[in-house]
This record gives structure tokens, sequence and C-alpha cells, in this order.
């Protein structure tokens, strides 16, 4: 892993629980104090990732119980994409077509990336991340006049017990996707390649509360897509919120990318083809049943944060376990 490729896992890593979850969550938490947050909470993620990526060196997943457990992991945030993913899509790309259609796809794609190894999904990150920044770029131009200043007013509306934990599930949100790499040799430069992702989370924020307002950014499940409902192209084409919305698919994919070659290589080796596609139609099916069974899920999209740290912490502890079990003998 060169560091142009840790530093567009990265970009795409960070942003991928923000999409319908992150920012609706934290939204009708903060309401216009989110911004706020997506500071406090980048310095918090960015200390998580200091301490993980000098921990992950010591402590590799090398145990038959560290496995299991980082194969769980990646299967509950796999399936957690989907959801968002079909959500997502059925709303606004697919609106009549069945989630069947919607997923149907996404193993076929999954294993073909995967099959061909972890590089070739670092080198499809770094083909994707120039068309993102760039799109990036033009929605910021196509925004910034319709900006209202005064929905930012008064400032620090929210209380400290909030602020205090907004910044947890930020902290939390960003840095989730980043303990894919635990088995992946990286540059070392995790948290600092953090930073670019966190910045157009921050500035997605920003224009968030700017354009749709206190009101109707605790309203909207996906505020950012409907953020972009107000770019015009030359004051006349309209519309355009498909196309540039496409940067949060560009990001679930790489995610998905990710999650699918831990769980091939945690598998045993030993038909490990037939194991793997076995996987991903389960998570099929359960991404299926979440999607016909809409507010069953919806009890994990207000505790996601929570489940994630819980998780994150189990890791740590268990990879700490025996290190001090040799330390004693």
């Amino acid at each position: 892993m060169t560091k142009t490729k840790t530093t567009t896992l990265s970009y795409f890593l960070g942003r991928t629980f923000f999409l319908g979850f992150g920012f609706s969550v934290l939204f009708k938490l903060l309401n216009k104090d989110t911004w706020i947050v997506a500071i406090l909470g980048s310095i918090l993620g960015f200390l998580l990732l200091l301490f993980f990526e000098r921990f992950k060196e010591k402590h590799p997943i090398n145990s038959v119980v560290k496995k299991g457990l980082f194969f769980l992991y990646n299967f509950f945030i796999f399936s957690q994409i989907l959801f968002i993913f079909e959500t997502f899509c059925s709303s606004f790309y697919l609106i009549k077509s069945p989630i069947f259609y919607i997923i149907l796809p996404i193993p076929f794609v999954i294993y073909k990336i995967t099959k061909n190894g972890f590089s070739t999904i670092a080198k499809v990150a770094e083909v994707l991340l120039p068309i993102s920044l760039f799109i990036y770029v033009l929605v910021i131009l196509g925004l910034f006049k319709d900006m209202n200043l005064d929905y930012f007013q008064p400032v620090l509306t929210a209380t400290p017990q909030d602020i205090a934990i907004g910044t947890i599930y930020f902290a939390l949100y960003s840095t989730a996707p980043f303990f894919l790499l635990w088995n992946v040799n990286t540059d070392k430069k995790l948290a600092k390649s953090y930073f670019l992702s966190m910045v157009s989370v921050f500035f997605v924020s920003i224009f968030i509360t700017g354009i749709l307002g206190p009101n109707l950014s605790q309203i909207y499940r996906f505020p950012e897509y409907m953020t972009m409902k107000k770019i015009k192209l030359f004051n006349f084409i309209e519309k355009v919120e498909n196309i540039v919305s496409i940067t949060w698919l560009f990001s679930l994919f790489i995610t998905l990318s990710v999650t699918g070659w831990n769980m091939k290589e945690l598998l045993p080796q030993k038909k490990n083809n037939i194991l793997y596609i076995g996987v991903l139609i389960l998570l099929c099916f359960i991404s299926l049943y979440t999607g016909t069974h809409y507010q069953k899920e919806l009890w994990i999209y207000h505790t996601l944060p929570i489940l994630l740290g819980v998780m994150m912490l189990i890791l740590v502890l268990v990879s700490i376990l025996p290190s001090k079990k040799k330390s004693k003998s």
C-alpha cells in the first residue's frame, strides 16, 4: 500500500456512514450545531486513528478468535452498507424497482473485484478519487450562491451533553471503516489521510445547514441529497442531483469491496470460493429482509455508532488479552 493508495482509500472509507445514517442522526441531535461536532469529532477521530495505526502493528489478526470477531465486524458493516445502498437507490434512483433487482448485482460485482485482490480495489479507488473530487468542487460552486448564513445563528444552541454525544458519534462513524484495514499493510499514514475525508464531510455539514436551514435538515433522511437539489447548471438545467450524488455511491462501493475482500481472506482456504459465495448470498437475503421490513431495521439506524463502538472496543480488548497472558507466563 503506497501513500497515494492509502489516501484514496481513506477518503472513501471515512465518508461511508454519513450517507443517510450519520448526517440524519447528527442533525436530529444537534441541528445547526452539527458543523461544530464535525470539527470536534474529526479531532477525536484523528486521535483514535493515531492509536489504531500503532496498535494494529503490534496486534495483528492472527488467532482464530480474532479472525472470527473480525469476520463478524466485516459482516456487520457489509450488511449495513447494503441497507444504506438499497434505501438510497430505492428512494431516489430506482423508485419503482423491486429491492431484489437493486441488490442482485452487488454480490457479482464484489465477488469479481475481490477475486482480483486488494491491489485492484486500491487501484479502482485511485481512479475514482479525481472524479469524486471534481464533482465535489462542482457541487460546492453550484450551492455557494444559495447559502444563507442566518441559518447558523445563534451558535451553540445544543446542550454540552448533546455536543459530547455528537462528537463521539461523529468519531465512531468516521473511524469505524478504518478498522477494516487492520490486516492490510499501509504506509502508517491513516491518521493524516483521514483529514482529507473529514474536510469533505465538514463542508457537507456546512452546506446542509446553510441550504436547508435548521428545520428541513432535521426532517430529511438523506439531507445531503436534498441539498444537492438546489444545484442548477447555467441557471436552467435542473435535476442534476442524481448525477453528482454518485460520489456517495463511490464510497459505498469501495467500502463494500474492502469488507468483501476481508471476509474472503478470513474464510478457510479449503473450499474458500464456495464459502465466500455462500456468505455473499446470505448477506443479500439479509438485505432483502431488512428492505422489506424497513421499520425493524430503524433501531440499528439509531444505535449504529454505539454498536460500531462496542465492536471496535471488543476487537481491541481481545487483541490485548493474548499479550497479557504471554507476559505473565
